[in-house]
């Protein structure tokens, strides 16, 4: 029994021994910077107030009577200009709060001007490129789309990613959630999409690390035993 709980848990932890070594890291990584900087909350503004209510010509009433099937209507603005952000069925529509009328899709320009009024540090913008909704191979999710992504010069600057339809910052990206990513990916061991967390392989890793472990509570009496004849 001594000697099949020694091979056992020899030979599991040089199968599972790297992955516990990545899965100690991963973690050590994750819990160790607060997940408000790895979002890039730091490099945001807090949302811009409204000057004054008297900026806004058209009413809250007014925009439910023209749109009664809206599922919401939130009142915020883009820049300086007042705006209602209106929801119906799936798609947001941008309504100015001044003339009443549909804001067309923001342009690239328009985006980086947002961009750079919503960053809390002074860029110099690089790239401005459009995000489509099929568009698959990025970092950011199906949220707001279609995105600008608005890149900032500078090897540690963040990258914006503002909603074609809203003018709102839907994600940015910088250089330490890139690692999160990926040491997230190397933790769940799902290398290409980073979302399956209950894979074939991570849970097979898994069971083969608990059986090494429960192999090692089976030495622990000898060892003990090993231990006292030693000191005698």
């Amino acid at each position: 029994m001594r000697r099949l709980a020694r091979r056992l848990h020899r030979y599991l932890l040089l199968i599972v021994g790297v992955q516990m070594l990545l899965w100690s890291v991963s973690g050590l990584y994750m819990v160790w910077f607060d997940i408000h900087y790895i979002h890039g909350d730091h490099f945001m503004k807090s949302s811009p107030a409204l000057s004054s209510l008297s900026t806004v010509n058209v009413g809250f009433d007014e925009i439910v009577a023209r749109y009664p099937d809206a599922k919401s209507i939130v009142l915020g603005s883009v820049g300086e200009m007042p705006v209602y952000r209106l929801t119906l069925t799936s798609k947001t529509h941008l309504i100015s709060g001044l003339s009443g009328d549909v804001i067309q899709p923001l342009s690239d320009k328009q985006a980086a001007a947002i961009a750079m009024s919503r960053s809390s540090r002074s860029y110099e913008v690089d790239n401005v490129t459009l995000l489509g909704e099929n568009e698959e191979d990025s970092p950011v999710g199906q949220r707001g789309r279609p995105l600008w992504r608005v890149e900032f010069k500078g090897a540690l600057a963040p990258t914006f990613y503002v909603s074609q339809d809203t003018g709102t910052v839907e994600y940015i990206r910088h250089a330490p959630w890139q690692v999160f990513d990926w040491l997230w990916r190397l933790h769940i061991m799902d290398y290409q999409e980073g979302e399956d967390v209950s894979n074939t392989l991570l849970v097979s890793m898994t069971i083969i690390g608990l059986l090494a472990a429960l192999a090692g509570l089976l030495l622990l009496p000898y060892s003990f035993s090993s231990s006292r004849k030693a000191a005698d």
